[in-house]
C-alpha cells in the first residue's frame, strides 16, 4: 500500500514539474516572438508599439487675461492656449465682440463674457467691460514743459498722444516713444503763411517733420493735425480742400477734437480754468481733448485724469481710433459741401528737359478748370536717376533718362521726360 502511494505522488511530481516546464516554455517562445527573435508568430513581431496611437488627454483653455477693461470703439487680442481648435464667442456682441483669432472689440458701454472653447469642450472666460473713451491729446510741443508733462502722464499711468512741430527739444520726442505716447505730426514750422502757402508747401514742410521724427523714434507716422483745424479760416480755402483731398493719396490720417482746454488762448488762463474747460465738456462715449504744451498743463492734468476715470473713460492714443480720421468739415467743405471739382486737363510747365548730375529744376502742374479741388503728387519713374519732391523739385542723381509724372486725385496725368548727364563729359 505505501509502495502504491509514492508512486502516485511520484507521478503528480512528474506531472507537475512538465507542466511548470511547459508554462516557462510558451512564455519564452512568446517573448522571443514579440522582441523579433523567432521566427514563431512573425506577424505578431512585425506590429510596434508606435501603430498603436495613445489616445489625446483632454487639455484646459488658458487666457492671456480673465478680465479686461477697453473703451467702446478700441480693438485688444486676447490669447488663448490649451487644444489645436479654440473657437471664441461673446454672450453679448451688442456690448464686446470677438473674432476667431481673439480681438475684442468694445461695441457700446456695458460688461459681457467672452468664452474661448477647445475641441475637448473645455473652455475659459474673460469678463469684458466696456468704458467711454477719451484721446488725450497735446499739442504744439516738445518745449520746456514737455518732461513734467511727461511725468504727469507716468504717474497717473495714462498714454496721450503728441501732435508735435520742431522746436530746439525735438529730440525730446524718443522719450515720447519710449514711453509708450504716440508722436504724431503737426508739421514742421506751424507757420501758417508757408503751411497754407499751397498744397505742395504744406505737404513738404510735412515730410521735413516726418523725417525728422522717424530719426528720432525709428517710426514713420501717418496721424496728423493740421495748424489750427481742418475749419481754421487762415488757410485760402481752395487750397485746404487740395490738401484734404491729398491726405488719402499720400496716406495720412488727420484729426480734429471734440473739446478744448482753452489753453492756447490770450490773454493765458489758470491751470484750473484749463482744467474745467475740459471737464465741462467731457460728456459723450468718445472725447478728443485738445491741450498744449504750456506751463498750467501739467497742474491741469492732475485734476483732468483722475476725474475723467471716475466718469468711466479709458485713455487712449489716436492710432487705436476705430475710423480713418475724425475732422471737422473745412471752410471749403462749408460753404460748398463735400462736393468735388475733378481735374480734366492737366500740364507741365515742360515736357522734356536735360539736367546735369547735383543740379535742380522746377516742375509745375495747371489744372483745368483752376478751381478743381484735385491734389497733385510728383512720382519719378526711376528714383536712382532723378527724384522729385512734392514741391515737383527734381533733382539729378545719375546719368540716364526717366519720366517725372503728375498725377492728379481724379486720375489725369502729364508727363515730362528728365534726361540726366554727367557734367565732366562736356568737358574735355
Amino acid at each position: 500500500m505505501k509502495t502504491k502511494t509514492r508512486k502516485h505522488k511520484s507521478n503528480l511530481l512528474r506531472i507537475s514539474t512538465l507542466s511548470a516546464l511547459f508554462v516557462v516554455a510558451a512564455a519564452a517562445v512568446l517573448v522571443a516572438a514579440s522582441c523579433g527573435h523567432s521566427g514563431v508568430n512573425a506577424d505578431l513581431a512585425s506590429v510596434s508599439s508606435s501603430d498603436v496611437s495613445a489616445p489625446e488627454i483632454p487639455e484646459d483653455v488658458s487666457l492671456s487675461d480673465l478680465s479686461i477693461e477697453i473703451g467702446k470703439g478700441i480693438t485688444r487680442s486676447l490669447e488663448a492656449s490649451g487644444g489645436k481648435n479654440i473657437t471664441w464667442k461673446s454672450s453679448d456682441d451688442s456690448i464686446a465682440s470677438v473674432t476667431s483669432d481673439g480681438a475684442v472689440t468694445g461695441i457700446d458701454l456695458g460688461e459681457c463674457d467672452l468664452i474661448a472653447q477647445n475641441e475637448f469642450g473645455n473652455s475659459a472666460k474673460c469678463h469684458v467691460v466696456v468704458k467711454k473713451t477719451v484721446y488725450l491729446t497735446i499739442d504744439d510741443g516738445p518745449l520746456a514743459y514737455s518732461d513734467k508733462i511727461l511725468n504727469k502722464l507716468k504717474n497717473h499711468h495714462v498714454k496721450a498722444t503728441f501732435f508735435v512741430v520742431k522746436t530746439r527739444r525735438i529730440e525730446n520726442v524718443k522719450r515720447m516713444n519710449d514711453e509708450g505716447h504716440l508722436v504724431a505730426l503737426h508739421t514742421y514750422s506751424h507757420k501758417f503763411e508757408t503751411c497754407y502757402r499751397s498744397d505742395k508747401s504744406y505737404f513738404a514742410d510735412l515730410q521735413k517733420l516726418s523725417d525728422i521724427v522717424e530719426e528720432y523714434t525709428g517710426k514713420r507716422t501717418n496721424i496728423i493735425r493740421f495748424p489750427g483745424g481742418t475749419s481754421n479760416q487762415k488757410a485760402y480755402i481752395l487750397n485746404m480742400r487740395r490738401m484734404i483731398s491729398g491726405l488719402d493719396d499720400l496716406g495720412y490720417r488727420a484729426f480734429d477734437w471734440t473739446c478744448s482746454s482753452g489753453d492756447a488762448s490770450y490773454p493765458p488762463i489758470t491751470y484750473m480754468q484749463s482744467a474745467w474747460n475740459v471737464l465741462g465738456s467731457c460728456y459723450k462715449d468718445v472725447e478728443i481733448v485738445l491741450m498744449h504744451d504750456r506751463s498750467m498743463t501739467p497742474k491741469a492734468l492732475d485734476i483732468i485724469i483722475p476725474e475723467l476715470k471716475e466718469r468711466g473713460y479709458v485713455f487712449e492714443t489716436l492710432d487705436h481710433y476705430p475710423e480713418k480720421s475724425f475732422r471737422y468739415p473745412s471752410v471749403y467743405e462749408k460753404y460748398n459741401g463735400d462736393k468735388t471739382v475733378p481735374c480734366e486737363e492737366l500740364k507741365l510747365n515742360s515736357e522734356t528737359c536735360e539736367l546735369k548730375i547735383g543740379k535742380t529744376l522746377t516742375l509745375t502742374a495747371k489744372m483745368t478748370p483752376a478751381q478743381s479741388t484735385d491734389y497733385v503728387r510728383f512720382v519719378a519713374e526711376d528714383p536712382s536717376v532723378a527724384s522729385v519732391t512734392l514741391e515737383g523739385i527734381v533733382t539729378g542723381l545719375s546719368k540716364g533718362t526717366t519720366e517725372i509724372k503728375a498725377i492728379a486725385s481724379s486720375g489725369k496725368q502729364a508727363v515730362c521726360s528728365v534726361s540726366v548727364i554727367d557734367p565732366e563729359e562736356n568737358n574735355p
